[in-house]
């Protein structure tokens, strides 16, 4: 039986249910309560580990769930944990078949989110990266609303600001270096904007809390580039591709003045959890007429409908993870 029941609460903020209750941790599927971390591990004090974010998309006609982009997501993973020194003994293709195995024991049968952590587990409280135990677990949760709501997103300009990668590696997804979007969320929550907008140290355009930014001008449509303290998501990857193919016209990336954000013609947001959203205020001015831009409309419906495959363009982005016959045709093991 599915081990997420069928009277779930209503999702919270975020658009998330409630977790299911089967878990990876180190090497078996287990409940989660038995994946239980200390609370003396390293990583609760010093947020030392590396995490990713990964959706899974429901078809009914199919009777089939699809990881996007699930190898994209490990192999990121792996690179970041080569850069905190963090070991990890499985390769993403077989992160990949563990995940999908996860989602088949949980009996997934709607959109849901997939959260793989490593971090140090050792009960050490020096400050350091070395010599300390690692762990690896993956959890899912439904998502049966929006992370960020589509209809068109209030943003400020945040008085937080990205860190350099000098200060921390800002290519690697770490666990410790969301409190700066954390904190950067709840001032914009609380000043009535639902997202905020985060600069480099050096005041130019970065991205939004857990989203990557672009924007259109004219017929052109600019993100900021690598360098400039983001990091470079998948979704950005997979809109920067759709775009050029509608227009014929590569994304720019290139530095971005935070006035310029004011007079383009249209702003989106784009990121795991988010897929596509239309900006549509920042800092009190209208992006456009203030309404959902056409191409953001487009390209939030068409990644939706290529993650769950009723659209048929890039099958390779998409994982389906149910044998013929779906879930009814799957037994656990």
């Amino acid at each position: 039986m599915p081990t997420q029941p069928l009277d779930a609460p209503a999702p919270a903020a975020g658009g998330f249910g409630r977790p299911y209750d089967t878990v990876f941790a180190d090497g078996d599927y287990l409940p989660a309560a038995q994946a239980a971390v200390s609370v003396h591990a390293n990583a609760l004090s010093y947020g030392t580990g590396t995490f990713e974010g990964m959706r899974a998309f429901w078809n009914g006609e199919h009777q089939q769930l699809y990881l996007l982009e699930a190898v994209a997501h490990y192999e990121r993973l792996e690179r970041s944990a080569r850069i905190l020194g963090l070991p990890l003994r499985w390769t993403a293709h077989e992160l990949v078949e563990i995940t999908a195995e996860l989602l088949r024991r949980n009996q997934v049968d709607c959109d849901a989110y997939v959260r793989p952590i490593l971090f140090l587990a050792g009960e050490v409280l020096t400050v350091r990266m070395h010599d300390i135990r690692a762990k690896l677990t993956i959890a899912v949760t439904p998502t049966p609303g929006d992370y960020i709501k589509g209809d068109g997103v209030r943003c400020m300009t945040s008085t937080w600001r990205r860190p350099c990668d000098d200060t921390m590696p800002i290519r690697a997804k770490i666990t410790g270096s969301y409190v700066g979007p954390a904190m950067a969320k709840t001032e914009a929550i609380r000043a009535g904007f639902d997202e905020a907008l985060m600069l480099t140290h050096d005041g130019y355009v970065a991205e939004a809390t857990t989203s990557n930014i672009l924007a259109r001008y004219g017929r052109q449509w600019v993100t900021p580039p690598g360098t400039d303290n983001i990091l470079e998501g998948i979704t950005r990857r997979q809109v920067m591709e759709l775009i050029a193919a509608q227009t014929g016209h590569p994304v720019l990336e290139r530095r971005m003045h935070r006035s310029e954000v004011y007079v383009a013609d249209e702003v989106l947001l784009c990121g795991t959890a988010a897929t596509v959203v239309p900006v549509a205020e920042v800092d009190g001015r209208l992006i456009g007429a203030g309404v959902p831009g056409e191409t953001t409309v487009n390209l939030r419906r068409d990644i939706r409908a290529i993650a769950n495959r009723t659209d048929p363009r890039h099958p390779e982005w998409t994982t389906p993870v149910y044998p013929e016959g779906g879930p009814a045709g799957w037994r656990q093991p």
